[in-house]
């Protein structure tokens, strides 16, 4: 699994993205793009100062595909590189990490070479790649995440801002959006010998803008088996009531 810290600029990111529900109802891959004619100075600008990067091809275990994550760095110095560990929430510097910020994945057919990329546009920042089997379980599934705008407004796209867990099979296809915008993606746990998903988000709560510790998260269950499936939230809200209730009559007896 692979974290990729972002580089981009704000005028090289589009203003419009492709909206995706949280349920995968409107799956990015097949999402009208902007009909907003480009900026032929600010391309022109771009290609001056930014070129493309293929990234170092990663083997999909057993299967008959392989994935190059392509980044964008500045044409004068690369960005740092970093390789994610196991979980979502940690991470080595490594030396053959991914360069500058990636922006799509391509996908390869080992035997014919076919090939395509997961995304059909360059406007959002894929942050981490995990295609790792997961212990006791081999799930057909590449799950990423991924930053689909500037939400907090301070002209670049990074871990500050709402983050969603996508999926696709280990093909790059049918690619799906798990979990809402207006929240940033915590951890992400599969229960061993389950078809259990449970993926923590952090919504905005205070409406400040800002992902803190003051935005009290919550888990989001989701079955492996039927992706399609609604996610349930956990706790629900009657128990989530009671449990703030409970915390209000502990905290106002505290001296």
């Amino acid at each position: 699994m692979l974290l990729l810290p972002r580089f981009l600029p704000a005028a090289v990111v589009a203003a419009t993205f492709v909206a995706c529900s949280p349920d995968g109802t409107s799956p990015p891959a097949t999402a009208p793009a902007s009909q907003t004619r480009p900026d032929s100075a600010a391309l022109h600008r771009a290609a001056q100062q930014f070129r493309v990067h293929y990234n170092s091809p990663v083997n999909l275990d057993s299967t008959s595909f392989y994935y190059v994550p392509v980044s964008v760095v500045p044409q004068e110095k690369a960005d740092r590189s970093r390789v994610l560990s196991s979980s979502f929430d940690s991470y080595d510097e490594q030396s053959d990490g991914i360069e500058g910020t990636c922006y799509n994945v391509l996908f390869f057919q080992k035997e014919t070479g076919q090939q395509h990329a997961l995304l059909p546009h360059g406007r959002f920042t894929v942050q981490e790649i995990d295609a790792a089997p997961e212990p006791g379980a081999r799930w057909p599934y590449v799950f990423y995440r991924i930053i689909k705008a500037d939400t907090n407004h301070d002209g670049s796209q990074d871990t500050d801002d709402a983050s969603a867990l996508f999926v696709s099979d280990r093909s790059g296809r049918h690619v799906r959006q798990l979990t809402p915008d207006d929240a940033q993606l915590g951890n992400r746990l599969i229960l061993p010998k389950t078809s259990l998903l449970l993926v923590q988000v952090r919504p905005d709560t205070n409406h400040d803008g800002q992902f803190t510790h003051a935005d009290g998260p919550y888990w989001l269950r989701f079955n492996l088996r039927d992706l399609r499936t609604p996610p349930v939230r956990q706790p629900d809200p009657a128990l989530t009531e009671a449990m703030q209730q409970q915390m209000l009559l502990r905290q106002s007896r505290v001296k």
